[in-house]
């Protein structure tokens, strides 16, 4: 059939316009309709009422005839509003008259392809689109829906009122098509066809069909809501069901009511009728049901195609995460150059081997590259080898279009599915698989898996076969595989962000999305996503603010008659003004908030820049055999920091500076935030062919930097429109980012962790970071950003192919992300407390954005956030707990509380020490009671100090005690009395003050006694043992429990007992509470084990209950803490080297005795008054040839000060000694000096010996003194007695020096044949050491020498007394005995050492405390007994005997 309308021929072409005239007045509305001829008098009129008009004047027109009808009723024909809006009336309609017959004419001849199964359905098809508004058009490929369609509906008198606008859903195809349609009517593109894509257009608004993509058409609903340049509307293939085609069917649904006048063709090869016939039904007034869209099925194609299948894999395979498409990639290149020689085979056999084009279908770009190389290696000889995708340039695309002979593969990918009809094509190889994005609304991660393509999709690809020819169409993969896939492709808006939907549908007053009909309805998930997306743009208000709104929103009065208006609240698509100018904005909402953005920062021109890149594809290229040189070349534009700045460089590279100034480059340091820039800057503009040079050179994309250049322009075009200011001077790092950062809030990222617990990296985790909700992504390896990872980081997109990557990164801070997140941060407060220096219940907030804790821990002010806890804290914390302290006085120093707050925390101190005393806590009413004292006179609002001293100043005025604590406020009972229970404790001289705590799970658990450090030598573990007088009798109770049960027995019932023995008692500090125990016990016939007396190693006051036994609280000078302990002797054991040093020394040096010697002296020390005892200390630094001088030293020791002084004395009397001291030393033979010589020379063994022979005689012959006045407070008997026999005074000295004078001689005699002897013995021991053999009797030798080394050889005459040494010879010899025998006594020797250990580790860690000498000197005895039995101990020594004196000594 062939239907052949042409202006050449008057006769067809009258009967054309014939039944375009009837079609038009039979269909379209009349514009008179509201003012008829004989209400508006147009029968005068030189034109026609009932001619058709331009549809985008049809509403237009009908309104002003409306209100033309309107003003004649209201004011008569013959008003001047009447005539001029009649006149205007008549212009507009005369002109759209005119410009509906202008298109008519213009109507070219109009050939329909006979061969083409549509074609020869053409008259069905005509009626169907005259007779519904909606048709649905179902045919094979190749079926000619796609060009002929437009052409028959010019023929069904359509195009006339308005365009026929037809969609593609690429621009590879509304290209191809335009062209295609365009040669069919014998006319150059741009006249009665037009075409219009992204960044290119060809035509003009009187052309009769135009080609667009359908994002093209959304995009003009922004502007003309009601499609009014229109009056058909072709959606081509309707299967892909992409984002764009959904909105547009669903919009279209909702404007065919109000706009009869427009027909909707719905058009696909693999469409899914049914739905959409249901879909676009119709209300039939008559039958009163749903009336579906009518469908027509075209059926045949023009070649037939042969499917076979050619499985890659027996098992099925649905994507990429299957394990077996690993097989399927292993197995693609044999695969692949077995169907094309299968292909060309097939061809000659079949006698067309030079036409057999094939066309295979991969699913990614890097799949055709790699495709690409393994044919041209593979395939036969002259054969072309091209690639198809979308992003390809014109004159690419025309090698493919315009064949120019012999055969040829092309490599496409889905681009080629639909619409496009590659000439020549005989022969279609199918992989199955494409690129799907899908969003995962979890993570908004936009994911890129490689996925099974669907039944419809594959017959799509088969039918590119048999147009020209009958077809073979070759599928990788089992038919059983292609059964099991779904009919039809999932739709775009199930598996994608919904953001730029839901805000074009708020801009156009659509309402909801979930309202919005939809073919098939999204996910409310995807919904609530997109809305989440659009409150982080700021575009839509977030439910915060919708309901603050709702809760101010207070109904006002306004008018005469003071009716209450309605305030108007935000609705959930209620766009902010944001929203508003994102709305004009057709690129992504993500970049247009970030143009928005960059006016405000100042940043626009770079934002344009950086944006337009973003918004096409990247335009840098890696070719696989030259990666190193792209990256090379590419890293000339990088800029630390940022990926962002490349797209900066690279602009200003080709196109010239975006300003005129430009940044120093020679200096070492950029300014603070500038941006610097490589000298790859070009002051002017590249020409055409510079720009393809630059290119190459560079590895770019000439198509890609066109398309970039062509976005930017229309970016420009645009953000003029919208009247944004463009910026005139650069912008800094900080400015751009931050104006980047508003669109990719839910795109930062925190740096992991990635060092283990020994610090070293987990390669695992390097470069791995913590993305919104707590999902893990990589930077990608050729950001710049890929080695440095910082803390903080946004991403333009994150990716998941094999990882999750995130890819054009950028260093951000996260002050930034506070700035600009506003109510979308999460705040979570945590420890709210109350702060005296600043007088504000203060919290700690931890603020963070989609799971990321942007900071972990700020101080906030908690009253703004929750002002009634804030009270109930300031009123527990500041008031009960009493830390409303003023301001500091700035001397560091708190300031005075309150009257009123002192008074009441010593009324409750006062209390709570009565508790502590009698250990009970009922008296003192519990902190509520406190709590609701202030609570019922302190306002609610009140929760800071500043308000609070405001609000008491008015209420004291008239009543200064209304905030005074009374008795009755505070105690539950009257208070009992508390003699027995002192603040301070006089031990002996000390006079120490109390405190008592009653909390039997703390340490301070009863009475706490603070003693000054240098106090503690003096206090007496006997005397401490009392206790508190109030706690005596539970004291005495509790010891008498401790006894073994079989004194027990005798004294039941304890109780009476305790009470009877009690009553009888007195602190009496010499014979101590347990002596005082043991006497009564004794008087009662009580008896110990074998009938012996009770005594008072039967007690064991470790037993009695902790508050019992007074805690020592150990303090410096200045009152602080620096220990707590109930042991006084481990106190004083830990202390010692401490306690022992003098604590003050007077001025001078003394080299004879002082005449004013005060030995007492009295001191204050952390407020106690301290007793000090002064020694004459020796200078041990001055020279030999000097005489001996001493300086008088202050200690607490009694101890120290006696052994110190003692030693200053000898000094003292040693200057005295003149000739003596020499005639004694030249008694030191050779031998002697031999023996000596390992530990010093001469002079060092003759001051040892006037040492020796001073002390010796200082023992021997000096009388005891009566010091009785000086012993108050000694109870030591040992300490009496060395107390006793030094000289204290000037007289007692001389006296004493008189006496060591007369006897010095006589005693020197001994003294010197006693060290002689101990240091022969000790060298023969040394020299019988060295023969032994170590490796035999090690452990007999190492015990040897750390005896030797305990006996200190080298200067024990200064470290003991004459009476300690004078043993010596007896230790040496009996190591003399025990080294003749060892040779053939070692077992008994080792058995030996190892009864010695346990007392060695004793002396090894308590050496230094003189109150275990007795114990050491017992050891050297038990040393005697067993290696040199034959010898004999000074005293019975046995295991036995040393554990008992360990004991009594440690008691």
């Amino acid at each position: 059939m062939r239907l052949d309308f042409t202006r050449s021929s008057p006769h067809h072409n009258a009967r054309f316009l014939i039944k375009i005239a009837e079609y038009m007045r039979d269909t379209l509305p009349d514009t008179s309709t509201q003012a008829t001829a004989s209400d508006t008098n147009f029968s005068n009129t030189t034109f026609s009422p009932n001619a058709p008009v331009m549809a985008k004047d049809s509403y237009y027109l009908s309104r002003l005839a409306k209100q033309i009808h309107q003003i004649k009723s209201k004011d008569g024909a013959e008003s001047e509003e009447y005539l001029t809006r009649f006149d205007r009336y008549q212009k507009q309609l005369t002109h759209s008259q005119a410009m509906v017959q202008s298109r008519i004419d213009s109507i070219p001849i109009i050939h329909l392809n006979e061969d083409l199964p549509v074609s020869q359905s053409a008259e069905r098809l005509i009626k169907a689109i005259q007779d519904h508004q909606v048709i649905i058009v179902a045919g094979e490929t190749g079926s000619g829906k796609t060009t002929q369609l437009p052409k028959i509906a010019l023929l069904a008198g359509r195009g006339v009122t308005g365009q026929i606008g037809h969609t593609q859903p690429r621009r590879l195809a509304a290209r191809s098509v335009a062209n295609r349609i365009a040669e069919e009517l014998g006319e150059p593109l741009g006249q009665s066809v037009s075409f219009k894509v992204r960044f290119t257009e060809q035509g003009t608004p009187n052309s009769l069909i135009k080609l667009m993509t359908d994002g093209i058409l959304l995009a003009e609903l922004a502007h003309d809501k009601f499609l009014s340049r229109y009056d058909t509307i072709i959606i081509d293939e309707a299967h892909e069901r992409s984002l764009n085609i959904d909105f547009i069917m669903g919009y279209l649904k909702t404007l065919l009511p109000k706009r009869p006048d427009l027909k909707v063709i719905i058009t696909s090869a693999t469409l899914d009728t049914e739905r959409f016939s249901r879909y676009f039904s119709l209300f039939d007034k008559k039958t009163k049901q749903a009336k579906p869209a009518p469908v027509y099925v075209v059926e045949g194609r023009s070649y037939p195609v042969e499917v076979r299948y050619r499985p890659l894999t027996d098992e099925i395979v649905t994507s990429s995460d299957d394990d077996s498409f690993d097989e399927v990639e292993e197995n693609l290149p044999r695969a692949v150059t077995a169907a094309v020689e299968e292909c060309f085979a097939d061809a000659a056999e079949k006698g067309h081997a030079d036409q057999a084009d094939i066309l295979i279908f991969a699913a990614t770009e890097a799949e055709i590259h790699d495709l690409t190389d393994i044919l041209t290696q593979y395939a036969p000889r002259h054969t072309q080898i091209l690639p198809l995708f979308a992003r390809q340039s014109f004159a690419e695309q025309q090698l493919i279009f315009h064949p120019t002979g012999g055969r040829r593969i092309i490599i496409a990918t889905n681009v080629a599915e639909t619409a496009l009809t590659v000439p020549g094509i005989r022969y279609v190889i199918d992989l199955g698989f494409a690129r799907i994005s899908r969003y995962d609304y979890r993570s908004r991660v936009q994911r890129l898996p490689i996925e099974a393509i669907s039944q419809a999709a594959a017959n799509q690809r088969k039918g590119r076969s048999g147009r020209v020819a009958p077809g073979v169409c070759i599928r990788l993969y089992s038919e059983e595989d292609f059964n099991s896939r779904p009919e039809f492709t999932e739709p775009e808006i199930l598996r994608t962000n919904l953001a730029s939907v839901i805000l074009q549908m708020a801009n156009l007053g659509l309402g909801e999305v979930a309202d919005f009909d939809f073919i098939q309805p999204p996910d409310t998930r995807l919904i609530n996503d997109g809305r989440k997306l659009l409150e982080e743009l700021n575009a839509i208000p977030n439910k915060k603010a919708i309901n603050d709104s709702s809760d101010q929103a207070v109904p006002k009065v306004s008018g005469k008659n003071k009716r209450p208006v309605k305030p108007q609240r935000n609705h959930p698509n209620q766009l902010t003004k944001i929203g508003q100018m994102m709305a004009k904005m057709p690129i992504d909402p993500r970049l247009a908030r970030m143009l928005i953005a960059g006016e405000q920062f100042g940043c626009l021109k770079e934002m344009l820049v950086i944006v337009s890149a973003l918004s096409v594809q990247d335009p840098r290229e890696r070719p696989a055999d030259k990666q190193t040189q792209a990256d090379q070349k590419h890293a000339l534009f990088r800029q630390a920091d940022s990926d962002f700045l490349f797209y900066l460089s690279l602009w200003q590279a080709i196109h010239g500076a975006l300003f005129n100034r430009t940044v120093d480059l020679t200096t070492d340091e950029k300014s603070e935030g500038e941006v610097l820039l490589p000298d790859t800057i070009q002051a002017e503009k590249l020409t055409n062919s510079q720009r393809k040079s630059f290119a190459k050179k560079h590895f770019l994309s000439p198509p890609r930097l066109r398309e970039w250049q062509q976005t930017h322009s229309q970016l420009l075009q645009m953000v003029d429109g919208l009247k944004l200011t463009i910026n005139q001077e650069p912008a800094n790092f900080a400015h751009i980012h931050r104006a980047l950062l508003t669109g990719l809030l839910s795109f930062i990222a925190q740096k992991v962790n990635d060092l283990d617990s020994q610090g070293k990296v987990i390669k695992a985790k390097r470069g791995e970071y913590v993305v919104a909700r707590q999902h893990k992504a990589k930077i990608f390896p050729a950001s710049t950003l890929f080695k440095q990872n910082p803390p903080w980081l946004m991403a333009f997109e994150i990716v998941e192919t094999s990882q999750v990557f995130m890819r054009t990164l950028a260093k951000i801070e996260p002050d930034w992300i506070l700035a600009a997140a506003g109510d979308l941060l999460k705040y979570h407060y945590f420890e709210p407390h109350w702060t005296v220096k600043t007088g504000h219940v203060k919290a700690y907030a931890q603020i963070s954005l989609f799971g990321l804790i942007v900071v972990h821990k700020q101080l906030v002010n908690y009253e703004k956030v929750n002002l009634a806890e804030s009270h109930d804290i300031f009123l527990r914390d500041a008031l009960v707990l009493g830390n409303l302290n003023a301001p500091s006085t700035g001397d560091g120093k708190k300031g005075r509380l309150p009257p009123f707050l002192q008074h009441n925390l010593d009324k409750v101190a006062d209390v709570s020490l009565i508790e502590d005393k009698l250990r009970r806590r009922d008296l003192l009413v519990d902190e509520e009671n406190l709590y609701q004292f202030y609570a019922k006179r302190v306002p609610e609002h009140i929760a800071s100090r500043k308000a609070f001293e405001d609000w008491r100043k008015e209420v004291e005025k008239k009543d200064p005690q209304f905030l005074f604590f009374r008795d009755e406020d505070v105690l539950n009972e009257t208070a009992p009395a508390t003699q027995a229970f002192p603040e301070t404790w006089q031990l002996g001289n000390l006079k120490l003050p109390l405190t008592y705590t009653f909390d039997p799970t703390s340490d301070d658990d009863g009475v706490t006694i603070k003693v000054p450090l240098v106090a503690l030598p003096q206090l007496d573990a006997i005397e401490v043992l009392w206790g508190i007088a109030g706690w005596r009798y539970e004291l005495v109770l509790q010891l008498l429990k401790t006894l073994p049960k079989d004194i027990r027995r005798q004294i039941v019932p304890i109780p009476d007992t305790a009470k009877a023995i009690f009553d009888s008692l007195e602190q009496n500090h010499q014979a101590g509470l347990l002596r005082q125990l043991s006497a009564a016990l004794a008087k009662r016939g009580v008896l110990g084990a074998n009938g012996a007396k009770v005594e008072p190693k039967d007690f064991n006051p470790s037993e009695v209950e902790r508050y019992l036994q007074p805690q020592i609280a150990l303090v410096d000078d200045k009152n602080r803490l620096i220990e707590k302990g109930r042991d006084i002797d481990a106190l004083k054991l830990r202390h010692q080297t401490t306690t022992r040093k003098a604590v003050a020394s007077g001025k001078g040096m003394h080299t004879a005795f002082p005449e004013h010697f005060n030995f007492i002296q009295n001191r204050h020390s952390a407020g106690v008054l301290i007793r000090q005892f002064s020694a004459l200390v020796a200078d041990k630094e001055q020279d030999a040839s000097d005489k001996n001088a001493v300086s008088i030293q202050q200690f607490t020791d009694v101890q120290a000060a006696l052994n110190a002084h003692r030693q200053g004395l000898l000094a003292l009397i040693s200057n005295e000694l003149g000739a003596k001291a020499k005639q004694l030393t030249s008694q030191i033979d050779k031998n002697f000096k031999l023996a000596f010589a390992p530990l010093g020379d001469l002079e060092k063994l003759k001051a040892l010996l006037v040492h020796a022979t001073l002390d010796a005689t200082f023992e021997k012959f000096v009388p005891d003194f009566d010091h009785e006045q000086f012993a108050a407070g000694i109870h030591d008997k040992e300490l009496q007695i060395a107390l006793s026999q030094l000289p204290l005074t000037l007289d007692e000295f001389n006296q004493a020096k008189d006496t060591v004078l007369a006897n010095f001689l006589s005693v020197g005699q001994t003294v010197l044949a006693q060290l002689k002897a101990v240091y022969e013995q000790w060298q023969q021991i040394r020299g019988r050491l060295l023969m032994l053999d170590r490796d035999i009797f090690e452990e007999s030798i190492e015990d040897i020498e750390d005896q030797l080394d305990d006996l200190s050889l080298s200067d024990f005459v200064y470290r003991m007394s004459y009476q300690d040494w004078q043993q010596y010879p007896r230790y040496l010899q009996a190591l003399l005995i025990r080294m003749d025998r060892l040779e053939h006594n070692l077992d008994a020797d080792l058995d030996a050492v190892y009864a010695l250990d346990k007392h060695m580790e004793r002396l090894s860690t308590r050496g230094g405390d003189e109150k275990i000498l007795p114990y050491r000197w017992l050891v050297e005895e038990y040393r005697i007994q067993l290696f040199a039995q034959p010898m004999k101990t000074r005293m019975p020594v046995s295991e036995k005997r040393l554990e008992k004196l360990w004991d009594e000594l440690n008691a």
